[in-house]
């Protein structure tokens, strides 16, 4: 089925929602460098973000 088809956005046509003005915005693949994941330390918690095969973002704790 296309866009057309089933009236939903294809990946390729969904566009991001406006960032509210003044809110830094870091690409993920600043933050992944190449990596498909990595360690976020946020205080005494680590925190793993994951790239998945299918280019999604999955954050774990």
């Amino acid at each position: 089925m296309t866009e057309e088809e089933t009236g939903e956005p294809t990946a390729a046509t969904r566009v991001a929602p406006p960032v509210p003005e003044g809110m830094r915005v870091v690409p993920s693949d600043q933050l992944l460098m190449g990596s498909r994941e990595i360690v976020i330390r946020h205080g005494t918690e680590d925190y793993r973000l994951r790239l998945t095969r299918a280019g999604k973002l999955i954050l774990n704790k």
